[in-house]
């Protein structure tokens, strides 16, 4: 299992960053920061964040996720490509559709196609680029979300209090691998994931979520701003 932390984007770039290099130096697995384009976030550009975090982390990088409806899968695959150049084998995506109806607006999207332009960019994007990073799709409420991963072996995520699509998922993957966003550690424990992503707001934060994960599962612990990430 992998543990890290993520943030929606309440902070500022600076914050997104500091966040990020607590997370390496504290232990953590993997780094996530969403994308989102409406106050009070500050994180419309996740690929610009991440790859100014690979520059001074060994951190594996993700997002929680990527709009994979208001984006150009073009665009998608010519930013996310760099940063798996830049930082190679330390990068996937969680992609996700969207629920704010005024950001489908602002580019150009109706929210009530946001399942068939899922569909459609996805598609594009995985013949842009075939050989790309592991993808996640992340799953609040439609079970066809759930059978795109399942049929195309990728990962599911979803958070801690939305989980009714799992079983579905899992029955149909040939090889299921569930993440779980939470905003607490024995929250997103308790359904057994394969990468858990817990919330965080500050480097106090996450300071303190090391401790209780170094307590809960000991076996989980590297060296500080080692590098060594490892799972179980």
């Amino acid at each position: 299992m992998q543990i890290g932390v993520f943030t929606a984007g309440e902070q500022d770039p600076a914050g997104i960053v500091a966040l990020a290099r607590a997370a390496d130096a504290a232990g953590f697995d993997v780094f996530a920061v969403g994308e989102h384009h409406n106050p009070p976030f500050s994180s419309s550009c996740p690929a610009t964040l991440l790859a100014h975090i690979a520059a001074t982390t060994t951190i594996a990088l993700s997002t929680a996720t990527t709009l994979i409806t208001t984006n150009d899968p073009a665009r998608l695959a010519a930013d996310y490509r760099t940063l798996d150049l830049l930082a190679p084998g330390r990068t996937d995506l969680v992609l996700g559709r969207g629920n704010t109806a005024k950001v489908f607006g602002w580019f150009g999207k109706e929210i009530e196609y946001g399942l068939p332009l899922t569909f459609e960019n996805y598609a594009q994007l995985r013949a842009l680029w075939p050989n790309g990073p592991y993808v996640w799709h992340a799953c609040t409420r439609s079970p066809e979300i759930a059978d795109l991963a399942a049929h195309h072996d990728d990962g599911l995520f979803v958070f801690a209090g939305q989980t009714e699509h799992v079983a579905r998922y899992r029955d149909q993957a040939a090889h299921p691998r569930l993440g779980v966003l939470a905003d607490d550690l024995d929250d997103g424990l308790a359904h057994d994931p394969d990468r858990l992503l817990i919330k965080v707001t500050s480097p106090a934060d996450v300071e303190k979520l090391w401790s209780r994960v170094c307590s809960a599962l000991p076996h989980h612990r590297s060296s500080p701003g080692s590098g060594q990430r490892t799972t179980s």
